[in-house]
């Protein structure tokens, strides 16, 4: 009895002290199966609670007093935005096609974290799957030219030319791809909407695999559509790069990939170009392995 009224007076105590208020406040766009998973990993990466609200949660406050925020998509860092508190904030979830043309006027609290894949990641995806690779073709318009250095660097890092073609005009595709893939061993996809889309997609598929060329990437979703592999970051890999730019320390004004990533690949379009593709599983931890290389 003695042992049992003791615990019960503990468990009191405990209740009556103060909750500590929650370190990270997470803004989402909404909440949806994506987000929950999302905040259901960082809170085990972190080994903590983080407070959620919606970017148009009334409830949201206008001088908030957290040690980071984090957001989710546009509609959330543009309210982060336009609050004063210097608060370092991650803003996950941008494209790089959306936010360069921004980053001039980032404020110094501010770290990106891009949600398209790593290129010199996607080089190295390309590589694994085709070790004979020596010319890899991409497709740039005026508007995303500014990708074409870091590409180039990550090209040269590993041996691959890098052959980069600019579509000035939409209806010069099927022109200027045909052109690209004759001097190229595959196609790599890229963070540029106004080639990658549902108009085109087609058409950059048929010219491909006419040619036995493949596509990598530019994303997951292109997958399913015909596109062979790519590297891409699922919620819980988003959730566990943040937890380490948290943990570990970010520079502040800056963007860069998310740390963590998986594999997804197009079985039927290797089996049918005769490619032997490992499982999605393998190939996410050989470059990851590669990355730790010096």
């Amino acid at each position: 009895m003695n042992a049992l009224r003791v615990a019960l007076i503990t468990l009191l105590l405990a209740l009556c002290l103060p909750v500590q208020a929650a370190q990270t406040l997470v803004v989402l766009p909404g909440h949806s199966g994506l987000t929950d998973a999302f905040i259901a990993e960082l809170q085990t990466a972190l080994g903590r609670s983080v407070e959620v609200a919606t970017s148009d949660d009334s409830d949201l406050p206008a001088q908030p007093s957290y040690r980071q925020i984090i957001t989710m998509g546009q509609k959330a860092l543009n309210w982060r935005l336009r609050q004063s508190a210097q608060i370092r904030t991650f803003a996950t979830y941008l494209t790089g096609e959306y936010w360069h043309p921004r980053s001039q006027d980032a404020p110094p609290w501010l770290h990106v974290l891009y949600a398209n894949p790593k290129p010199a990641r996607q080089l190295q995806l390309s590589r694994t799957l085709m070790p004979r690779l020596d010319r890899a073709g991409m497709l740039l318009t005026p508007a995303t030219a500014w990708q074409r250095t870091g590409w180039l660097r990550a090209a040269e890092r590993l041996n691959i030319e890098l052959i980069v073609a600019e579509l000035d005009k939409p209806d010069e595709l099927s022109r200027q791809l045909l052109g690209l893939i004759g001097q190229s061993d595959l196609l790599i996809g890229t963070d540029d909407s106004n080639i990658y889309n549902a108009d085109n997609l087609k058409t950059i598929l048929l010219t491909s695999y006419s040619r036995n060329k493949v596509l990598i990437g530019p994303s997951a979703p292109f997958i399913d559509a015909g596109s062979l592999s790519t590297t891409y970051s699922s919620p819980e890999d988003m959730a566990r790069s943040v937890a380490y730019l948290i943990e570990q320390g970010a520079p502040p004004n800056a963007a860069s990939y998310p740390r963590y990533f998986s594999v997804l690949s197009n079985t039927q379009v290797a089996r049918s170009l005769g490619i032997p593709l490992p499982d999605d599983a393998t190939l996410a931890r050989r470059l990851a392995e590669l990355e730790q290389e010096p």
